[in-house]
């Protein structure tokens, strides 16, 4: 006899860490800019250029780029801005971790703010958090069938079952990682000046952010579609208007080629931007007018399906002894993908002396301080940091900026799941909308994106091996050819025949039963046998 096998592969994490570090430095106004009366907005980012595993400890390499915007009392324009780069270079100690395979990381940035030192000087400080987790791939081999040698030597699992033999089986439903990429996805596009706004003499500060980002899966690809929030600041050619922005929305759509990828795949795909750049230039009247923009998506991608296996649970023989190895083994089935969206409102005191004449811009970011598993899902508290660009009525002060906090708590609904679940997070904020109230205080509005991709764990003492040997006759002989058995509460007809080498459709035979089904106190008679002697 030879044991049928079918392979499922795996992908589990194998080990996890995260730190939370702090980025600082100094940096000089440089020469060719005004004195900074007053700081005005900090943007920051990250970029990571190198994510390199070794025994017990990732290292981590990038850059925070920043951009500071500020108001200066030493220019004719009283609008400026400098940007700068702080590299960083973070070790993450995991004990598990090994060169071979690929660490993920992902990144937060908490919080980036500029403090002024003197007029000439600035102190950059952010709060940067890595979470770092190194996947394990597994190929797991079980038994599915116990056939005949010359079934197996013909490659057919159908055929006339062996002398004596039983089998009993049960199914696992599993989800498998089936592919796995990593792809860039390039927008590139333009824009243009409305006839209502002058022509651009000097840019002082731009935001490119990608929202209300969709992905679909088609045939061998990703569509991915959505829109890109433009927001710019600039001077005008024009004396008599000193500042002026454009902020507007730019749709995408397009398709990533995934070979392989199919429209039953569960997709799990975390977007993040690798680069953005603008580039002004001339329009067909040589004026500057016309705004280049190139946007740099990485795209990491995991596709996973679930599938259902018949598997061997037990097996033996009445014709010999029939050996089983197992082994335990451990799987992962997915629970639940929840895509969910979050509205919060709140108002915002601006806390300031500047009379708003209208609001240009806002922007977000989202920190989750504490995720709890509980029993009806994934419990999270956090707030949404608030940054409102406003212009005002200050010739020397045009713009400014006010700064909010909205908490939030909400409950990722997903029934089942446990603490010993795996689950992956992503957020994002979709849209932004701010209201005035009074010359004091705005209404903010806003739209949170959250998916949470949850595994359950699971584990299975799965046969791996047979062997066989002749049936030990003495021991057989010493049975007794006719039993008399008292059912228990936890026998069923399945056990009861492996143990007194009969057969469950001889016990139903015997005692006349319809049902494979027993019950507590049934009385049954067995007898033994033996085949192929």
């Amino acid at each position: 006899m030879e044991l049928v096998t079918h392979t499922i592969h795996t992908n589990k994490i194998k080990c996890r860490s995260n730190i939370q570090t702090t980025l600082e430095d100094d940096m000089n106004v440089p020469d060719t800019k005004p004195d900074i009366e007053k700081l005005i907005k900090t943007q920051g980012e990250i970029h990571l250029t190198d994510v390199s595993p070794s025994d017990s400890k990732v290292t981590i390499r990038g850059n925070l780029s920043f951009s500071i915007l500020y108001s200066s009392n030493d220019d004719i324009r009283p609008i400026h801005n400098i940007q700068g780069q702080i590299p960083f270079e973070e070790t993450v100690n995991m004990d598990e971790v090994t060169a071979s395979n690929e660490v993920f990381c992902h990144f937060d940035l908490e919080d980036c703010q500029a403090s002024l030192i003197n007029s000439r000087k600035i102190s950059i400080r952010a709060i940067l958090s890595l979470d770092c987790c190194q996947n394990e791939h597994s190929d797991i081999t079980m038994g599915t069938d116990i056939v005949s040698e010359e079934a197996a030597r013909a490659g057919m699992d159908t055929v006339a079952i062996p002398d004596g033999l039983n089998k009993k089986y049960s199914s696992i439903a599993y989800t498998q990682l089936t592919l796995q990429k990593n792809d860039i996805f390039r927008i590139n596009d333009e824009f243009t000046l409305p006839k209502g706004k002058p022509t651009l003499d000097t840019l002082l500060y731009y935001e490119i952010v990608p929202q209300n980002m969709q992905s679909r899966i088609v045939d061998d690809g990703i569509r991915l579609m959505g829109d890109i929030l433009l927001f710019a600041l600039y001077t005008p050619e024009t004396e008599e208007r000193r500042l002026e922005y454009i902020e507007t929305e730019i749709p995408f759509d397009g398709i990533v080629n995934c070979n392989g990828c199919t429209e039953s795949m569960i997709p799990d795909i975390e977007i993040t931007v690798a680069s953005k750049e603008i580039e002004v230039k001339p329009d067909e009247d040589g004026e500057n007018r016309l705004f280049d923009i190139e946007v740099m998506l990485k795209l990491q991608m995991k596709f996973y399906e679930d599938d259902e296996l018949q598997i061997l649970e037990d097996a033996y023989s009445t014709s010999c002894e029939l050996k089983l190895t197992r082994e335990n083994i451990f799987y992962e089935k997915l629970l639940m993908k929840n895509q969910s969206s979050i509205r919060i409102s709140d108002h915002v005191k601006l806390n300031n002396n500047d009379t708003i004449l209208q609001i240009c811009n806002s922007s977000g970011t989202i920190q989750v301080d504490e995720q709890e598993i509980t029993e009806d899902g994934i419990q999270l508290e956090g707030a949404i940091t608030l940054d409102i660009v406003y212009i005002t009525d200050n010739d020397e002060r045009p713009l400014n900026v006010a700064k909010g906090v909205i908490p939030f708590s909400h409950l990722i609904e997903i029934k089942g799941i446990s603490p010993e679940d795996s689950y992956e997070l992503q957020s994002d904020i979709t849209q932004i909308s701010i209201l005035m109230l009074d010359s004091s205080e705005v209404e903010a509005k806003v739209v949170l994106s959250l998916c949470a991709i949850v595994f359950t764990n699971k584990s299975l003492n799965a046969i791996t091996a047979i062997s066989e040997v002749p049936l030990n006759l003495e021991n057989f002989n010493n049975m007794p050819g006719l039993v008399g058995f008292i059912a228990g509460p936890n026998d069923t007809l399945w056990d009861i025949a492996k143990e007194y080498n009969t057969t469950p459709e001889s016990i139903m035979e015997l005692n006349g039963l319809t049902s494979n089904q027993i019950h507590k106190g049934d009385k049954l008679l067995l007898m033994k046998i033996v085949d192929g002697i």
